[in-house]
């Protein structure tokens, strides 16, 4: 049935918030293997209660952590050039600092700590 709401009634449409406990999707992106064996990054996108955290979202840098885990797995190499387009570059230069400190760049290091943490260390301060 209708729910008792009569033919032609109109639905109201919920929007779910991103919970706070960790709990839902808090970002999504799409990968695939390339012909020479990358695990490219095509898009990546943050859920938008992420985007406007005033307290500073890490969700585009825990999806690139994840990215480049899942990658180490299955023993490709990690592919970003696309997110250039993405998000005015922000999420590859993160991923670039990622990737860097993951080298052994202690300067990319601080770059991606300063990324993730920047907003908790200023809290602390």
């Amino acid at each position: 049935g209708d729910g008792g709401r009569g033919e032609g009634a109109e639905e109201e449409e919920e929007v779910e918030e991103c919970p706070a406990d960790g709990l839902g999707v808090h970002a999504l992106a799409s990968a695939d293997i390339s012909a020479t064996g990358a695990l490219v990054v095509r898009h990546l996108a943050v859920h938008p209660s992420e985007t406007h955290d005033v307290d500073g979202s890490t969700a585009a840098l825990r999806m690139l952590a994840g990215l480049r885990s899942l990658a180490l797995a299955i023993d490709v190499r990690l592919e970003i050039e696309p997110l250039k387009r993405v998000n005015k570059g922000r999420y590859w230069l993160a991923a670039v600092a990622m990737l860097q400190c993951a080298n052994g760049d202690e300067e990319a290091c601080e770059v991606a700590e300063e990324l993730e943490y920047g907003v908790e260390e200023r809290e602390g301060e």
